[in-house]
């Protein structure tokens, strides 16, 4: 049986918390999946930006299992933050699991369900098996320490992100990223933190930044006309003040892979490399869309000819001949 979380299932939230799989993994590098304190947000009336949905087993030889989506009202997609214990994924009550999520994204508005997950592990059969399709690749940098201070003169480089900025940044976004990509996450938006970089009037660079206690996350746009990177990227990340307990984490999607190399020089090691997976819950149906046509509503039609009447008398009856 598969419903929605309520206060009986607390303590077996609590128990594969620590056991469970974050496929949203800018949540999991920054704040973790907290899936114990989002699903009792939920209950309150003001906190329900997400969905979590239980799996209660008949049989006594199998375990119970948690799910759980986060989405905002706002959002055309929503994304998988949690599914617990991870090895229920390798399990067919695993996929029944995915569905109730995919109904439940469903039923909050979401257009698409979106999983990050590593491509040599059980959630990623689980999720072909319930029909998710792989529209990107990433590969997760991280950076535990600082790097290299070497190149002081490009620290004014960068600014925080203004609202004036929106169009150029758009336009970077779609000069970048495949329209397949498009098509599921939209453009950046202006959130806190965000840094863009000039060159001659155009936009050249933008890094989306996210801070949480966990970690920073960065996610770069670099036009590929910009021929120091690596000097431009270096001074930015020593801002972080980096240490053990909060690293970096830099997500470099597959068009723009021509940044592995210079994130190793940086001092990157390679964390994670994963598939962005979809599953779309709208159709798009084309028909035609019927409307009046205006020279004709409420009018009457004219003759395209004269009348008249003639008037003969034969055998002393009157005709009336109308041409």
């Amino acid at each position: 049986m598969i419903r929605l979380f309520d206060w009986r299932d607390v303590a077996l939230l609590r128990r594969v918390r620590k056991d469970g799989l974050c496929m949203y993994a800018r949540m999991g590098c920054t704040r973790g999946p907290n899936a114990l304190r989002n699903a009792l947000r939920e209950i309150l009336p003001t906190g329900r930006r997400g969905c979590t949905m239980v799996y209660r087993p008949d049989a006594k030889d199998e375990r119970a299992a948690v799910g759980q989506i986060f989405h905002s009202a706002d959002d055309h997609h929503a994304r998988i933050a949690f599914i617990g214990p991870e090895d229920v994924l390798g399990r067919p009550n695993g996929v029944h699991l995915l569905d109730a999520l995919v109904e439940a994204a469903g039923m909050r508005g979401a257009h698409h369900l979106l999983g990050e997950v590593n491509e040599d592990s059980h959630a990623f059969e689980s999720l072909r098996e319930a029909s998710f399709a792989i529209y990107a690749r990433q590969r997760i940098w991280r950076l535990v320490g600082v790097p290299p201070a070497d190149q002081d003169k490009h620290s004014g480089a960068w600014r925080s992100m203004r609202y004036g900025d929106s169009p150029a940044v758009h336009s970077l976004y779609h000069s970048l990223v495949p329209p397949l990509v498009q098509q599921i996450e939209p453009p950046p938006s202006r959130d806190p933190g965000c840094l863009v970089h000039w060159e001659q009037d155009a936009l050249a660079a933008y890094l989306q930044i996210e801070r949480g206690p966990l970690g920073t996350w960065v996610q770069p746009f670099f036009h590929p006309s910009v021929d120091n990177a690596e000097d431009l990227l270096s001074p930015v990340l020593r801002q972080f003040r980096i240490d053990r307990n909060r690293p970096l984490y830099l997500c470099v999607r597959s068009y723009h892979g021509w940044m592995n190399s210079m994130l190793e020089r940086l001092g990157f090691e390679d964390w994670q490399d994963q598939a962005v997976m979809v599953k779309h819950l709208v159709v798009k149906v084309r028909k035609p869309v019927l409307a009046p046509l205006r020279a004709l509503e409420g009018t009457r039609p004219e003759p395209t000819s004269p009348i008249m009447r003639t008037e003969n008398r034969r055998s002393g009856n009157r005709v009336r001949e109308s041409t």
